[in-house]
């Protein structure tokens, strides 16, 4: 009787929830744990001292909530406010944005980067450029991409740019050309469209890398393959869903391991397919463009073992490159328009400024090479400039110290400290700039040009220091 009631399924009901409890009490005695640790640590921790919101020391559960949805910046943001340049906002979590400790973290000290960039790589042993934070690996990949981000490399791409651009200019042609009304324009998603033209250009990907486009400003010819051809179509949306996945579920992620379970977010098997069909045409080409994905695939090396990287490692190096690029580019093009919108003063000035072209003439696109050496467009770089200033790509830079105590503002920080710079409270603080919300691309002219606009503080926009 006995063994029959072993073997039956209330038998096996039971098993399972005392699986639950265990599992229940085992994530429970872990918070226990942490907590009573959190808060012997706060006591006696030497970042007692820097100010900041009472709960930091006991936890880091707010920062892990609002990191994960994106809102991080705007506890920042309230804290500089309110505690000044340096603010303690959790139990080893430390945010800066005086301007000298920020030249420390990222230029004389140079601190390393937090773990959290690794854990958003899909293989966290050996991710990308952007994900990298050993120091060696992260030399060996820098040095071996450094080809591909120099100025002369992007100028032998302005044939993709402007043909990209000039698919863009021709969509905008045809929609004005069918719209009947003499009063009123169209209509249009500007963000969209940038993204779309980041997407096929942007960081030598796209067409520049893979010997097509991803079909967003103007849909690539049908290759006979139908099923190809939307997954090829599908590309960018399957890389950015994938690391906003990433980015999103990183602490669960560390969590999970830490209690025995790994847990990884891999690329779909479709795309692999589809980027794996052209590194195996590129690979057996003889004549080939010398470009990125070139380059990956003839000298690329994993930069833990620098064994020959796979089609999955050189999709998670292309996929880097193209979230770190084509986000960034479009967002801060967005910004840029939004300011000229908000500003018409500045938007009369520029457009004055620049060489008069007709609405029509989609064949002489302007190039960035032109834009650096022509002074006609002077007034043109002071607006990007300030663009970037008010609308940084990033909001701070996660950086941690090593073995060594640092002091930053007469504060010592033990090691294993997280140090975020935070450059865009830097860029908007007062001290530093006159009237620093207001759009003013003055601030970047030479004196005898500026007026009396306030200069701006060459010093301290830290925003290329990376």
């Amino acid at each position: 009787m006995n063994l029959s009631l072993l073997g039956s399924p209330h038998s096996s009901l039971s098993k399972m929830q005392l699986l639950f409890v265990a599992l229940a009490v085992t994530i429970l005695t872990y918070l226990l744990i942490s907590t009573l640790l959190g808060i012997f640590r706060a006591v006696r921790s030497p970042l007692q001292k820097i100010p900041g919101p009472w709960y930091a020391p006991l936890t880091t559960f707010h920062l892990r909530y609002l990191f994960s949805t994106g809102e991080i910046w705007k506890l920042v943001q309230r804290s500089h406010t309110k505690y000044g340049p340096i603010c303690r906002l959790g139990p080893r979590h430390v945010w800066v944005s005086h301007k000298e400790s920020l030249k420390q973290i990222l230029s004389t000290i140079d601190l390393p980067k937090v773990a959290m960039y690794a854990e958003i790589s899909r293989d966290r042993t050996s991710p990308g450029l952007f994900g990298e934070i050993r120091f060696h690996p992260h030399k060996r990949l820098k040095r071996f991409f450094s080809p591909a981000f120099t100025v002369g490399y992007v100028d032998n791409l302005e044939a993709v740019f402007k043909g990209v651009m000039r698919d863009l200019l021709q969509t905008y042609a045809t929609l004005l050309a069918g719209n009947t009304s003499t009063l009123e324009g169209v209509q249009t998603d500007l963000m969209d469209d940038l993204h779309k033209v980041a997407l096929d250009i942007c960081d030598s990907m796209g067409e520049s890398s893979f010997s097509k486009g991803f079909g967003q400003v103007k849909p690539n010819e049908p290759s006979g393959d139908p099923q190809m051809d939307e997954t090829w179509k599908s590309v960018p949306r399957a890389i950015f869903d994938g690391l906003a996945d990433r980015y999103k579920y990183v602490y669960v992620k560390r969590f999970l391991r830490r209690i025995g379970f790994n847990v990884e977010f891999d690329w779909p098997k479709q795309m692999i397919m589809a980027i794996d069909s052209i590194v195996r045409q590129r690979s057996d080409e003889k004549q080939h463009s010398p470009d990125l994905l070139q380059h990956l695939i003839e000298n690329g090396k994993r930069p833990d073992n620098e064994e020959a990287m796979n089609s999955r490692d050189i999709l998670d190096q292309m996929s880097e490159i193209l979230l770190a690029g084509s986000e960034t580019t479009s967002g801060t093009i967005a910004c840029l328009f939004l300011e000229l919108a908000r500003n018409p003063r500045v938007r009369a000035k520029l457009l004055s400024s620049l060489p008069a072209i007709r609405h029509d003439d989609i064949d002489n696109i302007i190039v960035s090479k032109t834009v650096r050496d022509s002074e006609d467009f002077q007034y043109l770089e002071a607006c990007i400039k300030e663009n970037l200033r008010l609308h940084p790509i990033a909001s701070e830079m996660g950086r941690r110290t090593g073995d060594q105590w640092i002091n930053l503002m007469g504060y010592d920080l033990p090691p294993h400290t997280v140090v975020s710079a935070s450059y865009r409270d830097l860029h908007r603080n007062e001290k530093y700039w006159p009237d620093a919300l207001s759009f003013i691309p003055e601030r970047w002219l030479p004196d005898n040009e500026r007026g009396d606009y306030p200069a701006a503080e060459i010093d301290d926009h830290l925003y290329d220091q990376e």
